[in-house]
């Protein structure tokens, strides 16, 4: 039999150079690690409450999956845990390794990495993009009815403000885009629903 057409086992030295790269962190798994960071030994519990007090959905829609994500960190020796008692009651404390640290640099950047070079998530420019389904006056009443979602955003933002931002100078940095957000929004719901009305005023005149 010729040597062409024998399959030969690959040695562990080739193996190192054909086997997978080891899958990198998402963004809801590397923000968490740093929580983890900025808070300290926190539990489970305390990340996700965290994220539940966001006014951002963009985590806040994600806590419910932080008890499975936690220990797939740990399992990827990012976090450690310690296994403590409050009471009868016992709960896993979870920590920074010095592994976590560094895959936490690595995704501040720089180099930034593709999922940062995006504009900012807003579930109410995805349904503009397709308000043609409504009737003009449905249009007409949707955009000021986000409008009024707006002045629920800014409200929340003002009490997640309130809470966290005193904690460091880049907490407040994040509360200043909030807010900046916000405002940017409303100016783009104003300029929507007056070309809107616009609109409807020409379409009357006989």
């Amino acid at each position: 039999m010729s040597s062409s057409n024998t399959h030969f086992p690959l040695s562990f030295a080739t193996m190192r150079f054909v086997m997978p790269k080891r899958r990198s962190l998402s963004e809801l798994e590397s923000f968490t690690l740093g929580l983890v960071w900025q808070i300290g030994p926190c539990t489970a519990y305390a990340i996700r409450q965290r994220m539940l007090d966001s006014p951002s959905a963009q985590w806040s829609g994600s806590a419910g999956a932080i008890y499975p994500l936690m220990r797939r960190l740990k399992s990827r020796g990012l976090l450690r845990v310690r296994q403590e008692a409050t009471g009868r009651r016992r709960h896993e404390t979870y920590s920074m390794t010095p592994a976590g640290l560094k895959a936490l640099k690595e995704w501040i950047g720089p180099p930034m990495s593709d999922e940062a070079i995006t504009v900012t998530y807003d579930p109410l420019r995805s349904r503009v993009r397709f308000l043609g389904v409504l009737s003009p006056r449905q249009q007409l009443a949707w955009l000021k009815a986000a409008m009024e979602v707006l002045e629920e955003v800014e409200r929340r933002v003002k009490e997640w403000e309130k809470l966290y931002s005193g904690d460091d100078e880049f907490m407040e940095l994040v509360a200043r885009t909030g807010e900046l957000d916000v405002q940017s929004r409303r100016t783009w719901m104003r300029e929507a629903i007056a070309a809107k009305s616009a609109g409807e005023r020409r379409s009357r005149r006989p």
